[in-house]
């Protein structure tokens, strides 16, 4: 449940709900930028759950004073560690204020063993990242993965890598191999630009890694 009705911070603007697959059920965004850290969450091979407006925190400003905030968002990883997340775009970074606010939050969280983090518009926006996550998502809404994409899936040797072009004679097409890599059944590196000759593995090939990518 949301700690508090989301809305946008000057009560007008761009926001809007992201149909999260991976969840089943709408994650509400106040901005475009928050939309696309919702998307990294989402396509995260490593990210279990997450929730925008988890939670109503309280922090010491400078004079020693309570003050209260609500981080963006709360991520639950495959590994049970939770992290908290802050998305704030580059302009808001470069002021004074706004920085010390969030040194004191995330000072208040490390005196309580948990885990703060702040997702800048660099980070969330880098290429050729973010322009792969796009194209997996619409990938997920163009394609139906059936039972008979599933067998050929579990046939893959979890021992070899791939190519994307070789898989999408497989699966019938390159929609399909990506639409496969956005529900995390096959990995592929996704900070690397997308292309027919990619390399790309199955879930349970420990060698060639998880596909996890940084945030």
């Amino acid at each position: 449940m949301r700690a508090r009705k989301v809305i946008t911070r000057s009560g007008r603007g761009i926001r809007g709900k992201f149909p999260s697959k991976k969840l089943n059920t709408q994650i509400h965004w106040e901005t475009i930028l928050e939309r696309d850290a919702v998307l990294m969450f989402e396509l995260h091979p490593l990210i279990a759950w997450y929730q925008e407006q988890p939670s109503e925190e309280t922090y010491y400003d400078e004079c020693g004073k309570v003050r209260i905030c609500y981080p963006d968002f709360l991520l639950r990883l495959a590994d049970g560690s939770e992290a908290w997340i802050e998305v704030k775009r580059k302009v808001d970074l470069s002021r004074t204020k706004i920085k010390r606010k969030l040194e004191l939050i995330a000072l208040r969280f490390a005196e309580q063993g948990r885990s703060y983090r702040i997702l800048s518009e660099e980070q969330i926006r880098r290429q050729p990242l973010h322009t792969n996550l796009e194209e997996l998502w619409k990938a997920t809404r163009a394609v139906r993965i059936d039972t008979s994409v599933h067998s050929v899936v579990n046939g893959l040797s979890n021992h070899r890598l791939y190519t994307t072009a070789e898989l999408s004679v497989l699966l019938g097409d390159e929609q399909m191999v990506r639409a496969l890599i956005a529900r995390g059944q096959l990995r592929t590196n996704l900070e690397l630009q997308l292309t027919p000759e990619s390399k790309v593995w199955t879930a349970l090939n420990k060698e060639a890694g998880d596909g996890a990518f940084l945030l």
